[in-house]
């Protein structure tokens, strides 16, 4: 369905004490929270959390609103700004599995491929396009390393190859047999990443551009590591010597181990207004046909009832009632939710500079103050 966006004007709110300058476009239609209310709900998630910066966006039928809080410096005077960059990690599988699957569209591959057939040097065995996409591969996850992680942050400059990242678990026994169960690992969207070099002769950071943040207009994002940075991200905190407290670990420059080692499983750097465009575009039937958006979201076997993942997405149930649609992102100083609700024809968008934040916990808080659609269960 074509839903018209209500665009108004930016306005500039007060500086807070201990948190950021706020920027909000909004005006809710009936039954939706006011954008005081969303403001309000922001920063009290923020300060309970002690999270540096976060930004929130949200979107329905009735309009946008975005909305930041807090400083990018942790204890700093100068408040985020709505249009401030944060890496996105996983929710760049998201962006992947939708060229995968246009490239499906288009007949140029199946789901039910085996990768050896477009990878044949690689050791994948039986596995399957739709089992790398759904994470039921079997493959290790290459990043489950607290040594390859220690590189990460000791040398920062060095960039790693795909050849290099699956060189790390070629030799390694699989978790399962491919299709017998399901375990997250970021190597399968790396081998993705392959597939999509090999089927259409650009790299998958290409056909990413090509595909989807130039026809949408997503200007704010980037694929840090393949392209130039548009705009350095906001620093982000993490535990990076495991003595409890948490440390800057962006210096506001590239930071190549990090881009290159994540590549197409976590390399994009966005905004929370690219984001929510983003989301209304894929769950509104711009990106893929409807029953390739609903093969997206089938649910597969292998998960506990009320949470699970589909083609290139994380089917949820936070309150063990409403679906969503979406995916969670992780990286060192950064955490990231973006989520599609049914129920609410709603997109919302959380980032936050903290390792340590949830930022599910807010987009639930949001999810709850928004009118169910008409019909809809």
């Amino acid at each position: 369905m074509i839903k018209i966006r209500i665009l108004v004007a930016a306005i500039t709110l007060a500086l807070l004490m201990l948190a950021g300058g706020c920027n909000a476009l909004s005006r809710p239609g009936p039954g939706n929270p006011s954008a005081q209310t969303l403001l309000s709900t922001l920063d009290r998630w923020r300060s309970r959390a002690d999270v540096p910066a976060t930004v929130l966006g949200v979107s329905n039928s009735d309009g946008l609103w975005v909305g930041a809080s807090g400083t990018p410096e942790r204890g700093g005077t100068i408040g985020v700004t709505t249009n401030a960059r944060f890496r996105v990690a996983s929710i760049t599988k998201v962006f992947v599995a939708v060229i995968v699957l246009q490239l499906v569209e288009e007949r140029r591959l199946a789901l039910d491929d085996v990768v050896a057939h477009y990878l044949p040097d690689g050791a994948f065995g039986s596995v399957t396009i739709r089992q790398l996409l759904n994470h039921t591969s079997g493959i290790p996850d290459y990043s489950m390393s607290d040594a390859f992680n220690a590189e990460l942050l000791k040398h920062r400059e060095r960039r790693w190859t795909a050849a290099e990242l699956l060189a790390l678990v070629k030799d390694k026994e699989p978790d399962f047999a491919p299709g017998t169960d399901y375990a997250y690992s970021n190597t399968d969207y790396i081998v993705l990443g392959e597939v999509i070099q090999k089927v259409s002769g650009r790299s998958w950071a290409h056909e990413v551009r090509r595909r989807i943040l130039d026809p949408l207009n997503l200007d704010s994002t980037y694929i840090a590591g393949a392209e130039p940075a548009r705009e350095a991200v906001v620093p982000g905190y993490f535990d990076s010597d495991n003595d409890g407290d948490v440390e800057n670990v962006e210096t506001g420059g590239a930071w190549p181990a990090l881009e290159s080692s994540e590549g197409p499983a976590g390399a994009i750097v966005s905004n929370a207004s690219d984001l929510v465009t983003f989301g209304e575009a894929l769950f509104r039937g711009r990106l893929v046909q409807d029953s390739t958006l609903h093969a997206m979201v089938t649910e597969g076997p292998y998960h506990p009832r009320f949470s699970n993942y589909g083609l290139g997405l994380e089917i949820m149930r936070p309150d063990y009632r409403t679906t969503i649609w979406g995916h969670g992102g992780f990286l060192p100083g950064f955490k990231s939710a973006l989520w599609y609700v049914p129920s609410r024809d709603a997109v919302i968008v959380v980032l936050a500079n903290d390792a340590r934040a949830n930022p599910a916990d807010l987009a639930e808080l949001v999810m709850r103050m928004l009118p169910t659609q008409r019909g809809a269960s």
